[in-house]
């Protein structure tokens, strides 16, 4: 008998916001540019297959602001502009390690309607990884 490898994360999350984010993500901009910020795992593709988990963010086993740096330097997204399309304690997360990072979503932070990652004018297009 194969392995089970589990969902790709783009169908693993199915709650009513989790979808609603990402229809709003699909209409703005392409799957490939689309990250899901998980409490266990951290940034991941829409494809990479995931097991179900029972772990939210401030769980011994939940990720870090150190393990996320080291997502957004594998996906180049240091000097992206990058908007999130969650909630506050995850945008946290990523602060620290996207320097552009916009989360129209959090109070008191800087509001524009996008979703994804886009790169910034002149720099390096974002990398899978």
């Amino acid at each position: 008998m194969a392995p089970w490898h589990g969902w790709p994360a783009g169908e693993l999350y199915t709650g009513h916001c989790h979808r609603s984010l990402r229809r709003a993500a699909d209409a703005l901009t392409h799957p490939t540019l689309t990250l899901t910020a998980s409490a266990l795992h951290g940034l991941v593709s829409l494809d990479r297959p995931l097991h179900p988990y029972d772990v939210t963010l401030g769980h011994r086993r939940a990720v870090t602001a150190e393990k996320m740096a080291g997502h957004t330097r594998g996906y180049g997204l240091f000097d992206a502009d990058v908007v999130f399309l969650g909630g506050q304690d995850h945008a946290e997360l990523l602060r620290p390690s996207v320097p552009h990072l916009l989360t129209p979503l959090s109070p008191g932070r800087a509001r524009r309607p996008a979703a994804g990652v886009r790169p910034r004018p002149g720099g390096p297009a974002p990398s899978g990884g």
